[in-house]
C-alpha cells in the first residue's frame, strides 16, 4: 500500500472541500462587502441632497437646483463636473431616483423632485468607493486563499497522524518478512545441503543418520525462530499486552534459578527482602529465564538478585564471562545482533526489550568492571 500515495490524495479532497467552502464565504463576503460600500455612496448622495436642504449656504459639492418649467440649472455647491441633469431628471420622473453617467469616471446621482418642476440632483464620485471595493475584495481572496493553504497543511498533517497505525502495521510487517527472511535463509540452506549431499549416491545408515540429524538440527532452529519472531511481532503489536498481577520478584528469581541448569554453569539467586511489582508472571518468568541461559551459556557462575530503589523494583543477571563487545553492546537489543556464536538467533534481548516496556520499564545492559556481564530489569514497585 503507498501510505504517501493515500496521504497525498486525503490532503487534496481535505484541501479541495475547504477551497470551495471558504471560496464561498469569501465570495458572499466580498459580495456584501461591496454592496454596503456601494449602498455607503447612495447614503452620502442621499445625505448631500438632505444638507442642502437643511444649509444651503454650506451645501456640499456637485449639487444643482434643476426647473424643468424654464429649462434653468442653479449649481447649489461647487460644481466639478456637468453630468446630463435634464436626462437625470427626465429619467427620474417626478420620483427620488440613483442613476450613473461616465465623465472621468463613474459618478452616480440621486434626483429628489421638490414639487413638479423643481428637483434636486446630487453627485457622488464612485471611483474612490470602487477602490475600497477593490481592496475589500483583494484583502478578503488573500484571506482566503492563506485559509485554504493553511487548511490543506493541516490536513496534510492530520492524514498523516490518521495514517500512522497503517504506517506502524505497513513496517511490521515488512519488518516481520525480512527477520523471517533473515532467520530462515541460513537454516533453510543447511536443510537443502544436508538433503543433496544424502541425496546425491547411496550411502550407508550412518551417513543418512548424520544427514536427518543436521536437517532436524535446521529445522529446530527454524522453527525456534520463527516462534521467536512471531513473539516479538505480538509484542510490538500489542497484541500480547501482560496482565500484571502483584509478583515477588525475590521468589520469581529462585524459581529461576532453580529451573536451570546448564552443564559445568553455577546459577543461584541471592536471598533478598521481598520485592513486589507489578507484573505478568508469564512474560517475565520467560524473559528471566532466556537471560540466564544466555548468560550461562558463556560464564562459569550466574547471579541473581532483586532489590529495590526508591519506587523501583531491580531484578540484576550477573555473570562472569567474557562480558559484552564493546563494539556490540551499544545494539544488544537489536535484533538479530548477536556477539557470538553461541545462544539463538538473536532476538531474545530484543524479545526482553519489549517485554519490559510493555511493563513500563526499562532493561539495560553492561560490563562488570572485574569482568562479567550485567542486565538490569527496571520496574515500578506495586503500590
Amino acid at each position: 500500500m503507498n501510505l504517501r500515495g493515500v496521504r497525498i490524495r486525503l490532503t487534496l479532497v481535505y484541501g479541495i472541500i475547504t477551497a470551495l467552502t471558504v471560496g464561498g464565504l469569501a465570495w458572499y463576503a466580498a459580495s456584501v462587502g461591496g454592496d454596503r460600500i456601494y449602498q455607503s455612496a447612495e447614503r452620502d448622495a442621499v445625505s448631500n441632497v438632505a444638507q442642502a436642504a437643511i444649509d444651503p449656504e454650506n451645501a456640499p459639492d456637485n449639487l444643482w437646483r434643476v426647473n424643468t418649467n424654464d429649462d434653468w440649472v442653479d449649481p447649489v455647491g461647487e460644481p466639478y463636473v456637468e453630468p446630463p441633469l435634464f436626462t437625470l431628471v427626465s429619467d427620474a420622473g417626478g420620483y427620488e431616483r440613483f442613476g450613473t453617467f461616465e465623465q472621468n469616471g463613474t459618478w452616480l446621482t440621486f434626483t429628489r423632485p421638490i414639487d413638479d418642476v423643481n428637483y434636486v440632483v446630487s453627485a457622488v464620485y464612485l471611483e474612490d468607493y470602487e477602490s475600497d471595493v477593490s481592496i475589500l475584495q483583494r484583502r478578503v481572496w488573500l484571506a482566503a486563499l492563506a485559509s485554504t493553504l493553511a487548511a490543506a497543511a493541516a490536513g496534510w498533517f492530520v492524514a498523516g497522524r490518521s495514517l500512522e497505525p497503517a504506517k506502524q502495521a505497513s513496517r511490521q510487517q515488512r519488518d516481520f518478512i525480512a527477520d523471517a527472511a533473515h532467520e530462515l535463509r541460513t537454516p533453510l540452506a543447511v536443510i537443502q545441503a544436508s538433503a543433496s549431499h544424502a541425496l546425491s549416491r547411496d550411502r550407508d545408515a550412518g551417513a543418512y543418520r548424520e544427514s536427518l540429524t543436521e536437517i532436524r538440527t535446521a529445522t529446530e532452529r527454524a522453527s525456534a525462530g520463527v516462534g521467536e519472531l512471531l513473539e516479538l511481532a505480538r509484542l510490538e503489536a500489542g497484541q500480547a499486552q501482560p496482565r500484571t498481577a502483584p509478583l515477588r520478584l525475590d521468589l520469581l528469581i529462585e524459581e529461576v534459578a532453580s529451573g536451570v541448569r546448564v552443564d559445568d554453569t553455577k546459577v543461584e539467586a541471592r536471598p533478598t527482602l521481598s520485592v513486589v511489582a507489578d507484573a505478568d508472571y508469564g512474560l517475565l518468568r520467560q524473559i528471566v529465564e532466556s537471560l540466564v541461559r544466555n548468560a550461562a551459556a558463556r560464564a562459569d557462575s550466574v547471579v541473581l538478585t532483586a532489590t529495590s530503589h526508591a519506587q523501583t523494583a531491580i531484578i540484576d543477571v550477573v555473570d562472569d564471562g567474557p562480558g559484552f563487545d564493546p563494539e556490540v553492546l551499544p545494539h544488544v537489543f537489536d535484533r538479530f545482533r548477536r556477539g557470538d556464536t553461541k545462544g539463538s538467533a538473536g532476538l531474545g534481548m530484543a524479545i526482553a526489550k519489549s517485554v519490559v516496556e510493555a511493563h513500563k520499564g526499562t532493561i539495560t545492559a553492561s560490563n562488570v568492571d572485574d569482568g562479567g556481564a550485567l542486565v538490569r530489569i527496571e520496574l515500578p514497585l506495586s503500590t
